[in-house]
């Protein structure tokens, strides 16, 4: 029982040390003044025109972006092709194969129903 009353105790001596401070707060100003000087640093950051930067930037971007999509359009195409030309061959390839395994074929009948095979 004794250790609640310390921990109330204590909390409430807390709370009025943070009331105590919250309303002194306000009152301290944040007046700077001319002690104030701009370092170098500022100064150079500040002589920057970021938006002429900015607009070289994008630029240069749209500029790289336009010249990738033409590159890929490019590639798109010749692989388009290639695609196309071993679509052609297999197709080929297939009916060549088809052929010559319908070769020795004659009404549906197969090759060794028709190669002599007896004497």
């Amino acid at each position: 029982m004794y250790n609640f009353i310390l921990e109330i105790s204590l909390l409430i001596s807390l709370g009025a040390m943070i009331y105590l401070v919250a309303r002194v707060l306000p009152r301290v100003g944040d007046d700077v003044g001319d002690s104030h000087r701009k370092s170098r640093i500022d100064t150079l950051i500040e002589a920057i025109p970021l938006h002429k930067v900015d607009a070289a930037f994008s630029g240069l971007v749209e500029k790289t972006l336009r010249r990738v999509r033409l590159i890929l359009m490019k590639l798109d195409t010749i692989l388009g092709r290639h695609l196309h030309r071993v679509r052609n061959l297999s197709r080929e390839h297939k009916s060549l194969t088809e052929e010559k395994q319908t070769l020795f074929t004659t009404n549906g009948n197969s090759k060794e129903e028709h190669t002599p095979s007896e004497k």
